[in-house]
């Protein structure tokens, strides 16, 4: 990242792609307010479409890596009650997957 400007607003991300936040399509509104920018150094794949509070496109958020979602914007879980659903089954998942790989590094024990 490199030192820029303010970036400040109310935005709206839709979820261009499925992700810990939920199915493709998903809206969910929030605020960005950040002074960097991202600089590139390979491919990026982000999840979600970003709009700002009068519908223009401001771009695209959610960098995806793995089971990990890196969002600029600040999400207001009031309204999409559903993204919360999802981080937190999203959570569940993984904490299940981690249990299991334990288990079998444990010889199936406990």
């Amino acid at each position: 990242m490199r030192k820029t400007g303010l970036t400040l607003g109310y935005r709206t991300i839709e979820n261009a792609r499925r992700c810990i936040l939920g199915d493709v399509g998903v809206t969910v509104r929030g605020h960005e307010f950040h002074y960097s920018t991202l600089v590139a150094r390979g491919p990026l794949h982000y999840a979600c479409a970003l709009s700002d509070a009068e519908g223009r496109s401001k771009g695209q958020d959610g960098l995806m890596s793995g089971n990990v979602l890196a969002l600029y914007t600040h999400l207001h879980f009031a309204s999409q009650p559903t993204v919360a659903v999802s981080l937190v089954e999203s959570a569940a998942r993984t904490a299940s997957r981690a249990d299991s790989m334990a288990r079998r590094r444990r010889g199936g024990n406990c």
